[in-house]
C-alpha cells in the first residue's frame, strides 16, 4: 500500500505497525515456567484543528478505517496544539537479534538458579524475558522507517532469612544480541547480597557525606533529574526545572545527559513519532542546557525535536520518556572518591520517591558501608537518603573517572519502556541519612 498516498490528505497523520514475539521462562523456588506469544497490532494517529485522535487496532484491521476513527475523534476537540515536523526520512535498521532454543535457554536458567541457594536462603527466582519487535512507521510527511530490535533481560531475586530478620538480593542483565550474551553469574551476587545484609547494622540518623557507587548515581540521573527534564513537564509547569535554562543548577562537576544512541539497553535509532533521536545534554557543568522532547513539546518550547517520544505498544500513544541517562564521569581516582574521615557508603537502589515539582527526593539503598578515614567499614541495611534535587547538585564534591550502568523498565502514565543510566562513583557533602 501506498502510505504517503493514503496519508497525504490529513493535516498529519502517523501509522505504527509493530510485531512482536516474546518469550519468558521464570524459575522460583524450583518450580519452572515458560511463555511465548506474539503481538500485531496498528496504532494510529491523526491531528486536526489542533486536537490529537488515537486508535489502535490488531492486525487484521483496516488502517483506513483506523485513520477514519482517529480523525473523528481529533475533531471532537478544539485544540491548539503545533508540531515540530523534522524532515522526513527512510529508513532501514536491523540489529538481528537471535532467539535461543527455550530448551537450552531452561537448562542455563537452571545451572544459573542453582547459585541462589544457599545458607539462610528463604525464597529464590530467576527469571528472563526475550523479545523482538519490527516496528515499521509512516507519516504524512513522507516518512517511512523500519526498526528490527531485540533484547534479552534476566533478573535474579532472592530472599534471605534468619528469625525475623528478612533480606533481599536483587541482580540484572541484558543483552541486545542473545540470551547467550547476559550475565548468569548475576545469581550468585544476589545470593551473596541477602546473606551479607543478614548479618548487617542498623543505619545512622543524621546528615553524612555520602559516597554514590554508579547504579546509586545513575538512579539519581535518572529519576531525579532526568524526569525533572522530561519537556511534558516543563510545558505543564510541574517540573522544578522548568524556565531554567541557562541557570546553574548545580557545580561544575556535575554533567548529565541522555543518550539513546549509547550502545545500552535503552538504545533506540529513531522514537515513535519517526523522529531521529539524538544524545541530549541536559546538565553541563552545572548549567542546565536542555530537556527531552516529543514533537508536541519542541513546538511549544522553541526547541528542536530530539527524539524522545516513545510508546509502550501500537496501543499507546507517545510521551515523553528517557532512554539512556548518565552523569558523566570526571578525573578523580576511587581513592579521591573516597577520601573522607567519616561517612557512608550507598550502593545499589531498593526503591524511593520524587516529587519533581518541589525538588525533593528520597532513595534507598541495596546496602551501605561506614567510611572512616577513606576505608569502608561496617555494613549496614535500609539505608536511605533524602534531600533536594537542586542543593545536591550543588553539594557533589568528587566525581570519580570509573564507570558503571544498569539496565532497567522505566514506568510513566502507564507504559513501561526499557531504559539505562549510570555513570562513576561519586561524592556530596551533608546529605541526610535515615
Amino acid at each position: 500500500m501506498d502510505y504517503e498516498k493514503l496519508l497525504s490528505g490529513y493535516d498529519y497523520a502517523e501509522i505504527r505497525f509493530e510485531k512482536v514475539v516474546g518469550f519468558s521462562a521464570r524459575i522460583s523456588d524450583g518450580e519452572a515456567k515458560q511463555s511465548a506469544g506474539t503481538i500485531d497490532g496498528i496504532g494510529v494517529r491523526v491531528l486536526e484543528k489542533g486536537s490529537w485522535g488515537f486508535a489502535s487496532g490488531d492486525a487484521r484491521q483496516d488502517v483506513e478505517k483506523l485513520l477514519e476513527s482517529a480523525q473523528r475523534l481529533a475533531r471532537l476537540g478544539r485544540g491548539k496544539i503545533a508540531l515540530s515536523i523534522p524532515k522526513p526520512v527512510k529508513r532501514r535498521i536491523k540489529d538481528r537479534f537471535v532467539f535461543v532454543d527455550p530448551v537450552e535457554r531452561l537448562k542455563a536458567l537452571r545451572e544459573a538458579a542453582k547459585d541462589l541457594d544457599g545458607k539462610n536462603i528463604a525464597s529464590r527466582t530467576i527469571s528472563v524475558s526475550d523479545s523482538r519487535s519490527i516496528i515499521e512507521f509512516y507519516n504524512s510527511e513522507g516518512a517511512d522507517i523500519s526498526q528490527d530490535t531485540g533484547y534479552s533481560y534476566l533478573s535474579c531475586s532472592c530472599v534471605a532469612r534468619e528469625g525475623a530478620n528478612l533480606q533481599r538480593g536483587n541482580e540484572r542483565s541484558w543483552s541486545r544480541r542473545s540470551f547467550d550474551k547476559v550475565d548468569l553469574g548475576i545469581s550468585a551476587k544476589a545470593r551473596g547480597k541477602a546473606q551479607r545484609l543478614l548479618k548487617a547494622a542498623s543505619p545512622p540518623k543524621g546528615r553524612f557525606t555520602v559516597v554514590l557507587d554508579p547504579e546509586m548515581t545513575g538512579v539519581f540521573s535518572h529519576e531525579a533529574v532526568g524526569h525533572a527534564c522530561e519537556a511534558d513537564a516543563v510545558v505543564d509547569k510541574e517540573s522544578i526545572l522548568a524556565g531554567k535554562i541557562g541557570t546553574r543548577i548545580g557545580n561544575e562537576l556535575v554533567t548529565i545527559y541522555d543518550d539513546p544512541t549509547a550502545e545500552d539497553f535503552g538504545r533506540y535509532a529513531y522514537d515513535d513519532e519517526g523522529v531521529e533521536a539524538r544524545k541530549t545534554s541536559l546538565v553541563e557543568k552545572g548549567i542546565l542546557k536542555g530537556y527531552i522532547d516529543s514533537m508536541e513539546t519542541a513546538k511549544e518550547l522553541g526547541i528542536r525535536p530530539n527524539g524522545h517520544a516513545r510508546a509502550e505498544s501500537y496501543s499507546s500513544i507517545p510521551i515523553v520518556r528517557m532512554s539512556n541517562t548518565y552523569f558523566q564521569k570526571g578525573g578523580a581516582s576511587l581513592d579521591d572518591v573516597f577520601d573522607v574521615r567519616k561517612g557512608v557508603y550507598l550502593k545499589g537502589m531498593r526503591g524511593g520517591s520524587v516529587d519533581i515539582f518541589a525538588g525533593g527526593f528520597m532513595f534507598k539503598a541495596e546496602e551501605a558501608y561506614m567510611i572512616k578515614d577513606g576505608e569502608k567499614t561496617e555494613l549496614m541495611h535500609d539505608v536511605s537518603i533524602s534531600g533536594n534535587i537542586l542543593q545536591t547538585m550543588k553539594d557533589v564534591e568528587c566525581v570519580g573517572k570509573d564507570w558503571g550502568g544498569s539496565p532497567g523498565m522505566c514506568g510513566k502514565g502507564g507504559q513501561s519502556v526499557p531504559v539505562s543510566d549510570g555513570g562513576p562513583h561519586i561524592r556530596i557533602r551533608d546529605v541526610a541519612i535515615g
